[in-house]
Protein backbone atom coordinates (compact mmCIF):
# COMPACT_ATOMS: atom_id res chain seq x y z
CA UNK A 1 0.00 0.00 0.00
CA UNK A 2 1.07 3.57 -0.64
CA UNK A 3 2.40 5.45 2.34
CA UNK A 4 0.92 8.67 0.95
CA UNK A 5 -1.77 10.21 3.17
CA UNK A 6 -4.09 13.20 2.94
CA UNK A 7 -1.84 15.05 5.30
CA UNK A 8 0.94 14.91 2.75
CA UNK A 9 1.13 17.96 0.53
CA UNK A 10 0.67 17.68 -3.26
CA UNK A 11 3.85 18.20 -5.27
CA UNK A 12 4.23 21.75 -6.55
CA UNK A 13 5.55 22.95 -9.94
CA UNK A 14 8.67 24.19 -8.19
CA UNK A 15 9.33 20.81 -6.54
CA UNK A 16 8.85 19.01 -9.84
CA UNK A 17 11.61 20.96 -11.54
CA UNK A 18 13.81 20.89 -8.45
CA UNK A 19 13.34 24.41 -7.08
CA UNK A 20 14.11 24.64 -3.39
CA UNK A 21 15.98 21.40 -3.37
CA UNK A 22 19.64 21.20 -2.71
CA UNK A 23 19.93 19.29 -5.97
CA UNK A 24 21.94 20.76 -8.85
CA UNK A 25 18.72 20.56 -10.96
CA UNK A 26 17.57 23.86 -9.52
CA UNK A 27 20.24 25.54 -11.60
CA UNK A 28 18.20 24.72 -14.75
CA UNK A 29 15.05 26.42 -13.52
CA UNK A 30 15.53 29.86 -15.15
CA UNK A 31 16.21 28.23 -18.54
CA UNK A 32 13.22 25.93 -18.22
CA UNK A 33 11.04 28.82 -17.17
CA UNK A 34 12.07 30.76 -20.30
CA UNK A 35 11.29 27.77 -22.50
CA UNK A 36 7.88 27.35 -20.94
CA UNK A 37 7.14 31.05 -21.34
CA UNK A 38 8.26 30.97 -24.99
CA UNK A 39 6.10 27.91 -25.71
CA UNK A 40 3.10 29.56 -24.10
CA UNK A 41 3.61 32.66 -26.25
CA UNK A 42 3.91 30.56 -29.40
CA UNK A 43 0.78 28.65 -28.47
CA UNK A 44 -1.07 31.89 -27.88
CA UNK A 45 0.13 33.37 -31.17
CA UNK A 46 -0.73 30.21 -33.13
CA UNK A 47 -4.17 30.14 -31.56
CA UNK A 48 -4.74 33.80 -32.46
CA UNK A 49 -3.45 33.14 -35.98
CA UNK A 50 -5.79 30.18 -36.45
CA UNK A 51 -8.70 32.23 -35.12
CA UNK A 52 -7.84 35.06 -37.54
CA UNK A 53 -7.63 32.85 -40.63
CA UNK A 54 -10.95 32.93 -42.52
CA UNK A 55 -10.38 29.40 -43.77
CA UNK A 56 -11.66 26.12 -42.40
CA UNK A 57 -8.87 23.72 -41.43
CA UNK A 58 -9.26 19.94 -41.57
CA UNK A 59 -6.77 17.14 -40.95
CA UNK A 60 -6.79 13.69 -42.48
CA UNK A 61 -4.67 10.60 -41.97
CA UNK A 62 -3.79 8.02 -44.62
CA UNK A 63 -7.04 6.14 -43.89
CA UNK A 64 -9.17 9.20 -44.79
CA UNK A 65 -10.15 9.83 -41.19
CA UNK A 66 -11.05 13.49 -41.51
CA UNK A 67 -11.32 15.69 -38.42
CA UNK A 68 -11.64 19.46 -37.93
CA UNK A 69 -8.37 21.09 -36.98
CA UNK A 70 -10.18 24.07 -35.66
CA UNK A 71 -13.57 25.71 -36.01
CA UNK A 72 -14.27 29.20 -34.80
CA UNK A 73 -17.98 29.60 -35.45
CA UNK A 74 -21.22 27.73 -35.71
CA UNK A 75 -21.32 28.42 -39.46
CA UNK A 76 -17.93 26.73 -39.91
CA UNK A 77 -19.21 23.69 -38.05
CA UNK A 78 -22.26 23.65 -40.35
CA UNK A 79 -20.05 23.86 -43.46
CA UNK A 80 -17.79 21.03 -42.24
CA UNK A 81 -20.83 18.83 -41.57
CA UNK A 82 -22.23 19.65 -45.03
CA UNK A 83 -18.93 18.67 -46.65
CA UNK A 84 -18.90 15.39 -44.76
CA UNK A 85 -22.51 14.59 -45.60
CA UNK A 86 -22.49 15.53 -49.29
CA UNK A 87 -21.32 12.31 -50.88
CA UNK A 88 -19.92 13.79 -54.12
CA UNK A 89 -17.77 16.34 -52.31
CA UNK A 90 -16.73 13.91 -49.59
CA UNK A 91 -15.64 11.33 -52.16
CA UNK A 92 -13.76 13.92 -54.18
CA UNK A 93 -11.99 15.11 -51.05
CA UNK A 94 -10.92 11.57 -50.17
CA UNK A 95 -9.63 10.99 -53.72
CA UNK A 96 -7.55 14.16 -53.55
CA UNK A 97 -6.15 13.21 -50.16
CA UNK A 98 -4.96 9.89 -51.55
CA UNK A 99 -3.39 11.73 -54.51
CA UNK A 100 -1.39 13.86 -52.06
CA UNK A 101 -0.08 10.73 -50.31
CA UNK A 102 0.68 9.06 -53.63
CA UNK A 103 2.51 11.89 -55.40
CA UNK A 104 3.68 13.87 -52.32
CA UNK A 105 2.56 17.09 -54.01
CA UNK A 106 0.02 19.74 -52.98
CA UNK A 107 -3.42 19.50 -54.61
CA UNK A 108 -6.41 21.78 -54.92
CA UNK A 109 -9.96 21.64 -56.30
CA UNK A 110 -13.16 23.71 -56.33
CA UNK A 111 -16.70 22.84 -55.32
CA UNK A 112 -20.12 24.37 -54.69
CA UNK A 113 -22.15 23.96 -51.52
CA UNK A 114 -25.59 25.10 -50.48
CA UNK A 115 -25.17 26.99 -47.21
CA UNK A 116 -28.28 28.42 -45.56
CA UNK A 117 -30.17 28.17 -48.89
CA UNK A 118 -27.42 30.09 -50.69
CA UNK A 119 -25.02 28.57 -53.21
CA UNK A 120 -21.46 29.28 -52.16
CA UNK A 121 -18.20 28.50 -53.92
CA UNK A 122 -15.19 27.00 -52.14
CA UNK A 123 -11.58 26.18 -52.88
CA UNK A 124 -9.92 23.25 -51.09
CA UNK A 125 -6.11 23.15 -50.86
CA UNK A 126 -4.35 20.03 -49.59
CA UNK A 127 -0.77 19.68 -48.33
CA UNK A 128 1.05 16.89 -46.49
CA UNK A 129 2.54 17.73 -43.06
CA UNK A 130 5.71 16.38 -41.47
CA UNK A 131 3.52 14.27 -39.19
CA UNK A 132 2.31 12.20 -42.18
CA UNK A 133 -1.05 13.92 -42.13
CA UNK A 134 -2.78 15.93 -44.82
CA UNK A 135 -3.86 19.43 -43.92
CA UNK A 136 -6.99 20.53 -45.82
CA UNK A 137 -7.62 24.27 -46.08
CA UNK A 138 -11.15 25.16 -47.23
CA UNK A 139 -11.67 28.78 -48.28
CA UNK A 140 -14.94 30.52 -49.17
CA UNK A 141 -14.27 32.15 -52.56
CA UNK A 142 -17.86 33.22 -53.30
CA UNK A 143 -17.00 36.94 -53.39
CA UNK A 144 -13.98 36.34 -55.62
CA UNK A 145 -16.00 34.03 -57.85
CA UNK A 146 -18.77 36.63 -58.20
CA UNK A 147 -16.29 39.43 -58.88
CA UNK A 148 -14.45 37.39 -61.50
CA UNK A 149 -17.76 36.58 -63.19
CA UNK A 150 -18.64 40.27 -63.23
CA UNK A 151 -15.27 41.12 -64.80
CA UNK A 152 -15.70 38.32 -67.34
CA UNK A 153 -19.18 39.57 -68.17
CA UNK A 154 -17.84 43.10 -68.66
CA UNK A 155 -15.05 41.78 -70.89
CA UNK A 156 -17.42 39.71 -73.03
CA UNK A 157 -20.55 41.89 -73.19
CA UNK A 158 -21.45 45.03 -75.12
CA UNK A 159 -22.46 47.68 -72.60
CA UNK A 160 -25.18 49.39 -74.69
CA UNK A 161 -27.09 46.32 -75.91
CA UNK A 162 -26.23 43.55 -73.45
CA UNK A 163 -25.24 41.31 -76.36
CA UNK A 164 -21.90 39.54 -76.75
CA UNK A 165 -19.07 41.73 -77.99
CA UNK A 166 -16.89 40.86 -80.96
CA UNK A 167 -14.20 39.23 -78.79
CA UNK A 168 -16.66 36.77 -77.24
CA UNK A 169 -18.39 36.17 -80.59
CA UNK A 170 -15.13 35.19 -82.27
CA UNK A 171 -14.13 33.04 -79.29
CA UNK A 172 -17.35 31.04 -79.62
CA UNK A 173 -16.96 30.65 -83.39
CA UNK A 174 -13.34 29.53 -83.08
CA UNK A 175 -14.52 26.37 -81.33
CA UNK A 176 -15.99 25.27 -84.69
CA UNK A 177 -12.91 26.11 -86.80
CA UNK A 178 -12.00 23.22 -89.09
CA UNK A 179 -15.06 21.09 -88.21
CA UNK A 180 -16.77 19.32 -91.10
CA UNK A 181 -19.33 17.28 -89.15
CA UNK A 182 -21.54 20.35 -88.73
CA UNK A 183 -22.40 23.41 -90.81
CA UNK A 184 -22.04 27.02 -89.68
CA UNK A 185 -24.23 29.84 -90.97
CA UNK A 186 -23.09 33.43 -90.41
CA UNK A 187 -25.20 36.59 -90.80
CA UNK A 188 -23.68 40.06 -90.58
CA UNK A 189 -25.98 43.10 -90.17
CA UNK A 190 -25.09 46.76 -90.68
CA UNK A 191 -27.31 49.77 -89.87
CA UNK A 192 -27.35 51.98 -92.96
CA UNK A 193 -26.64 55.68 -92.58
CA UNK A 194 -26.18 55.62 -88.80
CA UNK A 195 -23.58 58.38 -89.01
CA UNK A 196 -26.17 60.60 -90.70
CA UNK A 197 -28.62 59.95 -87.86
CA UNK A 198 -25.94 60.78 -85.28
CA UNK A 199 -24.94 63.97 -87.12
CA UNK A 200 -28.46 65.27 -87.68
CA UNK A 201 -30.55 63.93 -84.80
CA UNK A 202 -27.86 63.40 -82.18
CA UNK A 203 -26.05 60.43 -80.73
CA UNK A 204 -28.85 59.66 -78.28
CA UNK A 205 -31.15 58.97 -81.22
CA UNK A 206 -28.40 56.94 -82.88
CA UNK A 207 -28.02 54.89 -79.70
CA UNK A 208 -31.79 54.36 -79.65
CA UNK A 209 -31.67 52.97 -83.21
CA UNK A 210 -28.86 50.59 -82.20
CA UNK A 211 -30.92 49.31 -79.28
CA UNK A 212 -34.04 48.89 -81.42
CA UNK A 213 -32.10 46.86 -83.98
CA UNK A 214 -30.44 44.73 -81.28
CA UNK A 215 -33.80 43.97 -79.65
CA UNK A 216 -35.37 42.86 -82.93
CA UNK A 217 -32.35 40.75 -83.83
CA UNK A 218 -32.41 39.12 -80.40
CA UNK A 219 -36.11 38.33 -80.73
CA UNK A 220 -36.09 37.03 -84.31
CA UNK A 221 -32.84 35.06 -83.99
CA UNK A 222 -33.23 33.87 -80.40
CA UNK A 223 -32.35 30.28 -81.29
CA UNK A 224 -28.93 31.24 -82.71
CA UNK A 225 -25.85 29.89 -80.92
CA UNK A 226 -24.61 33.45 -80.47
CA UNK A 227 -25.70 37.02 -81.22
CA UNK A 228 -23.22 39.87 -80.86
CA UNK A 229 -22.59 43.51 -81.54
CA UNK A 230 -19.37 43.25 -83.52
CA UNK A 231 -18.89 46.92 -84.37
CA UNK A 232 -20.35 50.38 -83.87
CA UNK A 233 -23.32 49.69 -86.15
CA UNK A 234 -22.70 46.02 -86.96
CA UNK A 235 -24.17 42.84 -85.52
CA UNK A 236 -23.30 39.18 -86.02
CA UNK A 237 -25.51 36.09 -85.73
CA UNK A 238 -24.31 32.48 -85.99
CA UNK A 239 -26.28 29.26 -86.48
CA UNK A 240 -25.22 25.61 -86.39
CA UNK A 241 -26.80 23.05 -88.73
CA UNK A 242 -29.39 25.45 -90.15
CA UNK A 243 -30.05 25.59 -93.90
CA UNK A 244 -29.14 28.78 -95.74
CA UNK A 245 -32.70 29.07 -97.04
CA UNK A 246 -33.92 29.25 -93.46
CA UNK A 247 -31.46 32.06 -92.75
CA UNK A 248 -32.76 33.90 -95.83
CA UNK A 249 -36.33 33.59 -94.55
CA UNK A 250 -35.33 34.88 -91.13
CA UNK A 251 -33.62 37.90 -92.70
CA UNK A 252 -36.67 38.62 -94.85
CA UNK A 253 -38.81 38.57 -91.70
CA UNK A 254 -36.34 40.90 -89.98
CA UNK A 255 -36.49 43.30 -92.93
CA UNK A 256 -40.29 43.37 -92.67
CA UNK A 257 -40.16 44.03 -88.92
CA UNK A 258 -37.86 47.02 -89.43
CA UNK A 259 -40.14 48.33 -92.20
CA UNK A 260 -43.14 48.04 -89.84
CA UNK A 261 -41.23 49.82 -87.10
CA UNK A 262 -40.49 52.72 -89.46
CA UNK A 263 -44.18 53.32 -90.16
CA UNK A 264 -45.35 56.53 -88.55
CA UNK A 265 -41.81 57.57 -87.57
CA UNK A 266 -40.39 60.95 -88.57
CA UNK A 267 -37.51 59.22 -90.37
CA UNK A 268 -36.71 55.75 -91.72
CA UNK A 269 -33.64 53.61 -91.29
CA UNK A 270 -32.69 50.37 -92.98
CA UNK A 271 -30.39 47.47 -92.10
CA UNK A 272 -28.24 45.72 -94.69
CA UNK A 273 -27.16 42.11 -94.23
CA UNK A 274 -24.91 39.48 -95.71
CA UNK A 275 -25.14 35.70 -95.28
CA UNK A 276 -22.48 33.03 -95.62
CA UNK A 277 -22.70 29.28 -95.05
CA UNK A 278 -20.09 26.53 -94.73
CA UNK A 279 -22.31 24.14 -96.78
CA UNK A 280 -21.19 21.04 -94.80
CA UNK A 281 -17.55 21.66 -95.73
CA UNK A 282 -14.74 22.17 -93.24
CA UNK A 283 -15.47 25.45 -91.44
CA UNK A 284 -12.96 28.17 -92.32
CA UNK A 285 -13.90 31.29 -90.33
CA UNK A 286 -11.91 33.89 -92.35
CA UNK A 287 -13.61 32.69 -95.53
CA UNK A 288 -17.06 32.85 -93.91
CA UNK A 289 -16.42 36.37 -92.64
CA UNK A 290 -15.14 37.46 -96.04
CA UNK A 291 -18.16 36.04 -97.86
CA UNK A 292 -20.64 37.56 -95.41
CA UNK A 293 -18.94 40.98 -95.66
CA UNK A 294 -18.87 40.72 -99.45
CA UNK A 295 -22.62 39.96 -99.58
CA UNK A 296 -23.34 42.68 -97.03
CA UNK A 297 -21.41 45.17 -99.13
CA UNK A 298 -23.46 44.38 -102.23
CA UNK A 299 -26.68 44.65 -100.26
CA UNK A 300 -25.61 48.01 -98.84
CA UNK A 301 -24.83 49.44 -102.28
CA UNK A 302 -28.51 49.23 -103.16
CA UNK A 303 -29.67 51.31 -100.17
CA UNK A 304 -30.26 55.03 -100.61
CA UNK A 305 -29.41 55.58 -96.95
CA UNK A 306 -25.96 54.06 -97.40
CA UNK A 307 -22.98 56.34 -97.96
CA UNK A 308 -21.61 53.65 -100.28
CA UNK A 309 -24.58 54.15 -102.61
CA UNK A 310 -23.36 57.67 -103.48
CA UNK A 311 -21.07 56.18 -106.13
CA UNK A 312 -23.93 54.08 -107.45
CA UNK A 313 -26.14 57.15 -107.83
CA UNK A 314 -23.41 59.22 -109.47
CA UNK A 315 -22.62 56.48 -112.00
CA UNK A 316 -26.30 56.02 -112.76
CA UNK A 317 -26.57 59.73 -113.53
CA UNK A 318 -23.50 59.51 -115.76
CA UNK A 319 -25.07 56.64 -117.71
CA UNK A 320 -28.35 58.48 -118.12
CA UNK A 321 -26.53 61.59 -119.33
CA UNK A 322 -24.50 59.52 -121.80
CA UNK A 323 -27.24 57.34 -123.20
CA UNK A 324 -30.90 58.29 -123.05
CA UNK A 325 -31.81 54.62 -123.69
CA UNK A 326 -30.86 53.79 -120.11
CA UNK A 327 -33.41 56.14 -118.58
CA UNK A 328 -36.02 53.89 -116.94
CA UNK A 329 -34.42 50.88 -118.63
CA UNK A 330 -32.45 49.76 -115.58
CA UNK A 331 -35.44 50.10 -113.25
CA UNK A 332 -37.69 47.93 -115.44
CA UNK A 333 -34.97 45.35 -115.87
CA UNK A 334 -34.27 45.26 -112.14
CA UNK A 335 -37.92 44.52 -111.37
CA UNK A 336 -38.20 41.77 -113.99
CA UNK A 337 -34.81 40.18 -113.26
CA UNK A 338 -35.42 40.18 -109.50
CA UNK A 339 -38.79 38.49 -109.94
CA UNK A 340 -37.22 35.76 -112.08
CA UNK A 341 -34.43 35.33 -109.51
CA UNK A 342 -37.00 34.95 -106.75
CA UNK A 343 -38.94 32.40 -108.79
CA UNK A 344 -35.67 30.46 -109.16
CA UNK A 345 -35.11 30.65 -105.38
CA UNK A 346 -31.83 32.58 -105.57
CA UNK A 347 -30.21 33.56 -102.29
CA UNK A 348 -30.34 37.22 -101.29
CA UNK A 349 -26.68 37.86 -102.09
CA UNK A 350 -27.23 36.60 -105.66
CA UNK A 351 -30.35 38.74 -106.00
CA UNK A 352 -28.25 41.71 -104.89
CA UNK A 353 -25.65 40.88 -107.52
CA UNK A 354 -28.37 40.55 -110.13
CA UNK A 355 -29.76 43.95 -109.17
CA UNK A 356 -26.33 45.58 -109.45
CA UNK A 357 -25.81 43.90 -112.80
CA UNK A 358 -29.11 45.22 -114.21
CA UNK A 359 -28.11 48.72 -113.18
CA UNK A 360 -24.52 48.64 -114.42
CA UNK A 361 -24.34 46.09 -117.23
CA UNK A 362 -23.99 48.95 -119.73
CA UNK A 363 -21.40 50.82 -117.66
CA UNK A 364 -18.88 50.46 -120.48
CA UNK A 365 -21.04 52.58 -122.80
CA UNK A 366 -19.53 55.67 -121.19
CA UNK A 367 -16.50 54.84 -123.35
CA UNK A 368 -18.43 54.49 -126.64
CA UNK A 369 -18.55 57.54 -128.94
CA UNK A 370 -21.91 59.32 -129.11
CA UNK A 371 -22.06 59.05 -132.89
CA UNK A 372 -22.22 55.25 -132.54
CA UNK A 373 -24.22 55.06 -129.33
CA UNK A 374 -27.00 57.37 -130.58
CA UNK A 375 -26.88 56.51 -134.26
CA UNK A 376 -30.27 56.32 -135.96
CA UNK A 377 -30.27 53.16 -138.01
CA UNK A 378 -28.28 49.92 -138.01
CA UNK A 379 -24.58 49.98 -137.12
CA UNK A 380 -21.91 49.01 -139.63
CA UNK A 381 -19.66 45.98 -138.90
CA UNK A 382 -16.86 48.35 -137.85
CA UNK A 383 -19.23 50.26 -135.57
CA UNK A 384 -20.45 46.96 -134.06
CA UNK A 385 -16.87 46.03 -133.22
CA UNK A 386 -16.54 49.29 -131.35
CA UNK A 387 -19.92 48.82 -129.66
CA UNK A 388 -18.97 45.32 -128.53
CA UNK A 389 -16.00 46.71 -126.61
CA UNK A 390 -18.38 48.18 -124.03
CA UNK A 391 -18.35 44.84 -122.15
CA UNK A 392 -14.58 44.91 -121.66
CA UNK A 393 -14.65 48.65 -120.93
CA UNK A 394 -17.36 48.02 -118.34
CA UNK A 395 -15.38 45.23 -116.72
CA UNK A 396 -12.29 47.44 -116.57
CA UNK A 397 -14.17 50.29 -114.88
CA UNK A 398 -15.95 47.98 -112.41
CA UNK A 399 -12.82 46.01 -111.50
CA UNK A 400 -11.02 49.12 -110.20
CA UNK A 401 -14.03 50.14 -108.12
CA UNK A 402 -14.32 48.37 -104.75
CA UNK A 403 -18.07 48.96 -104.87
CA UNK A 404 -18.58 47.23 -108.24
CA UNK A 405 -15.67 44.81 -108.41
CA UNK A 406 -17.96 41.92 -107.45
CA UNK A 407 -19.90 42.18 -110.74
CA UNK A 408 -17.00 43.03 -113.08
CA UNK A 409 -16.90 39.50 -114.57
CA UNK A 410 -20.67 39.48 -114.99
CA UNK A 411 -20.49 42.79 -116.87
CA UNK A 412 -17.93 41.23 -119.18
CA UNK A 413 -20.18 38.24 -120.01
CA UNK A 414 -23.63 39.82 -120.15
CA UNK A 415 -23.75 39.59 -123.98
CA UNK A 416 -22.86 35.89 -124.22
CA UNK A 417 -25.48 33.68 -125.95
CA UNK A 418 -26.77 30.21 -125.13
CA UNK A 419 -25.39 28.71 -128.36
CA UNK A 420 -21.94 30.31 -127.98
CA UNK A 421 -22.37 32.97 -130.69
CA UNK A 422 -22.21 35.91 -128.28
CA UNK A 423 -19.25 38.03 -127.25
CA UNK A 424 -16.55 38.57 -126.07
CA UNK A 425 -15.68 35.06 -124.75
CA UNK A 426 -18.11 33.03 -126.90
CA UNK A 427 -18.97 30.68 -124.06
CA UNK A 428 -22.23 28.72 -124.17
CA UNK A 429 -24.92 26.98 -122.10
CA UNK A 430 -24.45 26.65 -118.37
CA UNK A 431 -20.94 28.10 -118.70
CA UNK A 432 -22.65 31.48 -118.85
CA UNK A 433 -23.40 32.69 -115.31
CA UNK A 434 -27.09 32.46 -114.45
CA UNK A 435 -27.21 36.20 -113.67
CA UNK A 436 -26.02 36.95 -117.22
CA UNK A 437 -28.56 34.57 -118.75
CA UNK A 438 -31.39 36.25 -116.83
CA UNK A 439 -30.12 39.71 -117.78
CA UNK A 440 -29.82 38.76 -121.47
CA UNK A 441 -33.47 37.74 -121.54
CA UNK A 442 -35.01 40.68 -119.68
CA UNK A 443 -32.70 43.15 -121.50
CA UNK A 444 -33.81 41.86 -124.91
CA UNK A 445 -37.51 41.94 -124.02
CA UNK A 446 -37.22 45.47 -122.61
CA UNK A 447 -35.30 46.64 -125.70
CA UNK A 448 -37.90 45.13 -128.05
CA UNK A 449 -40.87 46.68 -126.24
CA UNK A 450 -39.42 50.22 -126.10
CA UNK A 451 -38.51 52.65 -128.88
CA UNK A 452 -34.96 52.76 -130.22
CA UNK A 453 -33.33 55.36 -132.48
CA UNK A 454 -33.40 52.89 -135.36
CA UNK A 455 -36.92 51.36 -134.87
CA UNK A 456 -40.25 51.58 -133.09
CA UNK A 457 -41.20 49.34 -130.16
CA UNK A 458 -42.67 45.91 -130.83
CA UNK A 459 -45.96 44.81 -129.33
CA UNK A 460 -46.05 42.54 -126.29
CA UNK A 461 -47.04 39.52 -128.38
CA UNK A 462 -44.36 40.24 -130.97
CA UNK A 463 -41.74 40.34 -128.20
CA UNK A 464 -42.97 37.03 -126.77
CA UNK A 465 -42.87 35.42 -130.23
CA UNK A 466 -39.33 36.70 -130.77
CA UNK A 467 -37.93 35.30 -127.52
CA UNK A 468 -39.60 31.97 -128.31
CA UNK A 469 -37.90 32.03 -131.70
CA UNK A 470 -34.50 32.69 -130.08
CA UNK A 471 -34.96 30.08 -127.34
CA UNK A 472 -32.03 27.67 -127.42
CA UNK A 473 -29.91 29.99 -129.57
CA UNK A 474 -29.69 33.34 -127.80
CA UNK A 475 -31.60 32.50 -124.62
CA UNK A 476 -31.67 29.72 -122.02
CA UNK A 477 -34.78 27.64 -122.97
CA UNK A 478 -35.82 27.01 -119.36
CA UNK A 479 -35.60 30.70 -118.53
CA UNK A 480 -37.64 31.56 -121.61
CA UNK A 481 -40.53 29.35 -120.45
CA UNK A 482 -40.31 30.74 -116.92
CA UNK A 483 -40.21 34.36 -118.13
CA UNK A 484 -43.10 33.92 -120.58
CA UNK A 485 -45.23 32.37 -117.83
CA UNK A 486 -44.28 35.26 -115.53
CA UNK A 487 -45.17 37.85 -118.19
CA UNK A 488 -48.49 36.13 -118.77
CA UNK A 489 -49.31 36.28 -115.06
CA UNK A 490 -48.22 39.89 -114.57
CA UNK A 491 -49.54 41.39 -117.78
CA UNK A 492 -48.01 43.71 -120.33
CA UNK A 493 -47.89 46.71 -118.01
CA UNK A 494 -44.57 45.61 -116.50
CA UNK A 495 -42.90 46.16 -119.88
CA UNK A 496 -44.17 49.71 -120.19
CA UNK A 497 -41.77 52.60 -119.65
Amino acid sequence: MSSYSKSDKLPTRESIIGLGESSIRKNYYPELQDKISTLEKMRSRNQALIMAIPDILLVSDADNHLTPFSTTSRQEVSIVLSIMRKQTISNLLKEEIQMVYKYLEPRNFYFELNVDEEVKHFEARLRQTEQNEVLVIVRDITERFTFENQLRLMAETDYDTGLMNRRKFETVLKTFEGHAECSLGLIVFDIDGLKGINDTLGHLEGDHVIKVVSEHITKLFEDAICIARIGGNEFGVAYIDTEQKELELRCDAFKSVIADYNKGKSYDFTVSYGISHSMNEAIVLPRLYQTADYNLYNNKLLKDTSSKSALVRSLMKALEAKDYITEGHAERMTENATCIGQLLGLEQHRLDQLTLLTKFHDLGKVGIPDNILKKEGPLTPEEWKIMETHTTIGKRIASVSPELNSISELILMHHEKWDGSGYPLKISGDSIPLECRILSLVDAVDAMTNDRPYRKALSFQQAVDEIHRCSGSQFDPELVELFVAYLGDKGTEILSP
